[in-house]
């Protein structure tokens, strides 16, 4: 008993973990449509399937999608659920670089954000890792910061010598900090063995430091109202750029080419030693100046509580506003250049449209001064740091302030991760702080790329086939469709085919479809022959692949190697799509042959008419008009009824092209009535020709 007993507990355990197992895998998150490589044509897929699974039905979910690599998402639904959404997809941009995310969330709490109390003094300024796993920050001391754990005793504490330090970054290439600090030095220090590797020293307090995107240029504000510009490693300055007064702020561009110097007017300076271009538009000086994202915009605040923006090649105003209640004291532009925000002494955020200069929107809600503001990535959101000891965050698709986070003192800095859903801020209150902004995710997948595009050119040739028969003989032409591409997404459902043949050469005895607006003309070729032609129109529905699509059956009528064609004279396309590109193409049909039934002549001429020698009448003698049935040398005689010649004729080329020969025989020549011989190369006949009325 024990035995069996031991036995089913094992087959209960083995159950259990093996349920475990399939609970694990079940509520793992897995995008399943899109996975990748899809095309979806904006003409015919208007919407996107995305299907997940691994929660329950009753689980919101986010979908967002990205075209550069995950850098920047952009959401497709907030709370979609059911395993299921359609993403409408008209009007979205085409791109090859498409990916799709779902992810679960859950709103952030006060556990997700962290706070770091290690500092002695006011932290002036902080900066993100390029991972954006830590956190540098700068007050009496220089320290780093797990992003992920809040903390009193830092990580690191950079070797710098002690002093207030003003201003910090870290490279893009993570490798080394720059600082800048009231002992009047710009220290640079290599990450990974935290040692000093430069320490420049300046003729006054470092307020600010910039680096540009290498690492290797280095941009320094000092109180002697100099900006100075390295090529690190070199500690010598490359250049050294006056503000010829008080210097306010220093800009670097997002290139890292030029530099805005803020003083009694705005200087705009290069790397190498050269003359600025100088803006004096202000009245009472600059605070302070942002570039646009390409670099080809200034826009500045003064003390005359203007706002101006103005092209950083010319220095030319665009255009100017004030407000003149308290001035402005910040500025920065969005990340689509679209919109700069200025923050106000007046305990406003303002948002300017940067093409029209027009106000966009207020937001309120500050008691003090705005020191900074600073787009979200995506430029959704906006922050603001504020003398009030709080950073508040704005959406602008709502125009409402959405997060009021506090500190205990003036908040100085706003920073943004590149996710867009975590601000790093600083304060006089000694800390340093990471708000978690968005939803947290606890479990996400994302597609493979996949593209959306427009169609390509859709594609038809309507041919028809050839044959070559005896006169009399029978065959059957086949219409169809080849070289088809794309036409699902050509979105046409039939077409109308106009066709044209010469019943001439040959006769309609049949064919596999019904034909509509049946009817006969006669045109002049380009030779000025007269031709017969029967048009006719068949409506068939449009296959999407190369396929036969209906068959005509003739006879032949006119032979000696004519050459006809059941011809495709136009394509109407019966549909709401974009439409298809057309070609035709006829094979010619040849009939061979004379045209003689049993021993008389059957001729026809390329009108359709027999041939005919007719007497017509004449004061001045024997008329007679003949009618070919085809264009070459014809020879003409006259007989007597006794079997002699009394006349001999050729027509003439243009007969021959006309298929028309006229004569008139003087009664000296004959009289009464004669026999006309008519001999071509392929044919010949003969006629009792009367003497018409005198």
């Amino acid at each position: 008993m024990r035995n069996t007993y031991v036995w089913t507990v094992g087959i209960v355990l083995t159950a259990m973990i093996a349920a475990t197992n399939v609970c694990a895998q079940d509520t793992t998150l897995t995008l399943s449509s899109p996975v990748g490589g899809e095309i979806f044509y904006t003409t015919r897929d208007t919407t996107v399937d995305i299907r997940w699974s691994g929660v329950e039905d009753t689980v919101a979910v986010r979908l967002d999608y990205t075209v550069d690599n995950g850098r920047v998402w952009s959401v497709i639904a907030d709370s979609a659920k059911g395993g299921s959404y359609l993403w409408n997809i008209k009007g979205t941009n085409t791109s090859a670089s498409y990916q799709v995310r779902v992810s679960q969330l859950r709103p952030p709490g006060a556990q997700d954000n962290i706070t770091y109390s290690g500092h002695s003094s006011p932290v002036a300024d902080a900066w993100w890792s390029p991972s954006f796993d830590r956190v540098v920050s700068v007050a009496a001391e220089a320290h780093i910061w797990d992003a992920q754990q809040s903390s009193s005793v830092p990580l690191v504490t950079l070797p710098a010598p002690r002093a207030t330090y003003y201003s910090v970054r870290w490279s893009a290439d993570s490798m080394k900090i720059v600082t800048g600090s009231d002992d009047n030095k710009a220290v640079v220090v290599d990450v990974p063995s935290n040692t000093i590797t430069q320490s420049i020293t300046h003729p006054d307090v470092v307020t600010r430091v910039e680096l540009d995107s290498t690492g290797l240029w280095l941009f320094t504000k000092a109180d002697d109202n100099r900006v100075r510009v390295y090529n690190l490693p070199n500690g010598v300055a490359r250049a050294t750029h006056s503000a010829g007064s008080t210097l306010e702020d220093m800009v670097l561009n997002y290139q890292g080419l030029r530099v805005l110097l803020c003083a009694n007017e705005a200087r705009v300076y290069g790397r190498a030693v050269g003359l600025p271009l100088a803006f004096s538009g202000h009245d009472v000086g600059v605070i302070s100046g942002a570039w646009s994202p390409d670099g080809t915009s200034v826009c500045t605040v003064g003390g005359d509580a203007t706002i101006r923006l103005w092209n950083a090649t010319t220095g030319v105003e665009a255009w100017n506003v004030n407000d003149p209640k308290e001035g402005v004291r910040s500025v920065v532009f969005s990340p689509d250049g679209l919109l700069v925000a200025v923050g106000m002494t007046d305990s406003t955020i303002s948002v300017w449209d940067v093409a029209t200069g027009q106000r966009r929107t207020t937001f309120g809600g500050y008691s003090g001064a705005i020191r900074m503001v600073a787009f979200s990535p995506d430029g959704s959101l906006l922050a603001g740091a504020s003398d009030d000891n709080f950073a508040r965050i704005h959406d602008l698709s709502t125009n409402t302030t959405i997060h009021n986070l506090q500190h205990n003192d003036d908040v100085s800095v706003v920073r943004w991760n590149s996710a867009g859903d975590r601000l790093l801020t600083t304060s006089r209150d000694g800390t340093a702080r990471i708000w978690q902004i968005r939803e947290i995710v606890l479990q996400s997948d994302t597609s493979g790329t996949f593209t959306i595009a427009p169609p390509p050119p859709a594609f038809a040739r309507f041919t028809s086939t050839g044959d070559t028969i005896e006169i009399r003989g029978n065959t059957t032409i086949t219409v169809a469709l080849e070289g088809a591409q794309f036409l699902e997404l050509a979105q046409i459902d039939s077409v109308r085919l106009h066709m044209a043949f010469d019943p001439s050469m040959l006769f309609r005895v049949g064919s596999s479809i019904p034909l509509e607006n049946v009817f006969e003309d006669v045109v002049t070729d380009t030779n000025g022959v007269r031709r017969s032609r029967q048009y006719f129109e068949v409506t068939i529905p449009l296959p999407t692949s190369d396929a036969n699509l209906f068959t005509v059956s003739f006879q032949g009528t006119l032979g000696q190697d004519s050459v006809s064609a059941l011809s495709v004279t136009r394509v109407d396309q019966i549909g709401k799509g974009p439409g298809m590109r057309v070609e035709s193409r006829a094979e010619p049909i040849l009939v061979r042959g004379i045209c003689r039934e049993g021993g008389d002549a059957r001729l026809y001429t390329s009108v359709g008419t027999p041939l005919e020698i007719q007497s017509l009448p004449a004061a001045e003698g024997l008329h007679f008009r003949v009618l070919l049935a085809e264009s070459g040398p014809t020879d003409l005689a006259l007989y007597d009824l006794q079997g002699g010649c009394v006349w001999r004729g050729r027509a003439t080329v243009e007969e021959e092209l006309s298929r028309q020969v006229d004569r008139i025989i003087p009664f000296n020549v004959v009289s009464g009535m004669a026999i006309l011989s008519v001999v071509t190369s392929t044919q010949s006949t003969g006629a009792l020709v009367l003497e018409g009325a005198r």
